[in-house]
């Protein structure tokens, strides 16, 4: 049975905006500026920008733009994330949205601090630092995966976040277990990556082939658990988040 569309929603308290991880995102986004502003005289008038898996420099910028291309990137992700799922359709209780606001703004945190990696890496190397970009860039998003892996299954159904198939999106109990099966398998992309960041060689192969398989295992096994408790009214395979119908219950 899934929540109707209006359940919960009468005198719902609201999130206040200046919370801990809000404030802690903003923090980030200060420190990027400041590093790009303090670095700026510094640099030289073109800033190497791009790297192949090597770590060999295939794209230069002028200075001025990449000194506000990532700070801007990390503004446009934290107004995206912030408030998106503000404006989205409601798609369950207000405690789910609650609790999926709050796992957003987790998540964002943790995007923007590999941005902030990605920022002082790139602008050390350009100040003459002696760095090895590619270990490092595959160390930051290994990580960035076991770190989204570890939240990704306390998401709950929304448009804008998580793995969003036809047949999560249309299934409180299709999302939770595509999602609880998605979070160990993306932490299990994230330890491979995180091994074979120190052999050269298998640095891209052992990162993004684990992320193609996983993300066709995770389309495909939400198909089947659509098609084997929605269509064929067999039990699921995994066991529920909260209740036995997989729905979460209002507090």
């Amino acid at each position: 049975m899934e929540p109707s569309d209006n359940a919960g929603d009468k005198a719902t308290p609201t999130l206040s905006f200046f919370n801990g991880t809000t404030m802690l995102a903003l923090l980030i986004i200060v420190v990027q500026v400041l590093v790009s502003a303090g670095t700026y005289p510094f640099l030289p008038p073109m800033v190497p920008s791009h790297f192949d898996a090597s770590g060999q420099i295939n794209g230069y910028l002028p200075k001025l733009v990449n000194a506000i291309l990532l700070p801007g990137i990390s503004i446009v992700i934290f107004l995206v994330m912030r408030f998106a799922v503000q404006i989205g359709p409601n798609l369950g209780y207000w405690n789910q949205r609650r609790a999926n606001t709050q796992v957003i703004n987790l998540i964002m945190v943790g995007v923007l601090l590999f941005m902030l990696v990605i920022q002082l890496l790139t602008t050390a190397y350009a100040l003459g630092a002696k760095v090895d970009i590619s270990l490092v860039v595959f160390l930051a998003v290994s990580v960035l995966f076991m770190f989204l892996g570890n939240y990704l299954g306390k998401l709950r159904r929304n448009f804008w976040a998580g793995i969003r198939t036809p047949w999560t999106l249309a299934s409180d109990l299709m999302w939770e277990r595509t999602h609880r099966l998605g979070g160990w398998l993306f932490v299990l992309v994230g330890f491979i990556g995180l091994i074979t960041s120190f052999f050269p060689p298998l640095r891209f192969f052992g990162l993004f082939v684990p992320i193609i398989v996983v993300v066709l295992i995770l389309v495909v096994y939400s198909y089947i658990l659509y098609q084997r408790y929605t269509v064929e009214g067999k039990e699921p395979l995994s066991p529920p988040f909260n209740g036995r119908d997989g729905t979460d219950i209002p507090d």
